[in-house]
């Protein structure tokens, strides 16, 4: 078993697809012992984005605080919110943006390939 707080564990900054404001934590990860499955928490600032992209893994997303809009592969904006369950397909392109004025967090959670 492994427990910790998610504040101790390094927040690192998200460049990937011309991402702006938005950081990453890996919570748990191989290293915890995991053998299929990492979680990531991600927080987009006001104003912050995460540019499209796929990728090869699926996605399971839950909402944690917040409001942003999620961006499918036509641009098309769809509104997500706190209490929100995103499942995203393995190579569908998606990517967020934080148009509102409070910080918006999540849980991503994807399988080792």
């Amino acid at each position: 078993m492994n427990i910790k707080h998610y504040t101790d564990i390094p927040e690192e900054a998200v460049t990937k697809a011309n991402s702006i404001k938005t950081t990453i934590r890996w919570l748990i990860t191989k290293e915890d012992g995991s053998t299929r499955y990492a979680t990531r928490r991600f927080e987009i600032q006001p104003g912050g984005e995460i540019g499209i992209h796929y990728h090869s893994e699926e996605h399971h997303i839950y909402i944690l605080e917040g409001k942003c809009h999620l961006i499918d592969g036509n641009g098309k904006k769809i509104l997500i919110r706190k209490g929100d369950v995103i499942y995203i397909p393995s190579n569908e392109k998606h990517g967020y943006i934080n148009e509102s004025s409070e910080r918006v967090a999540f849980l991503c959670i994807i399988p080792y390939l």
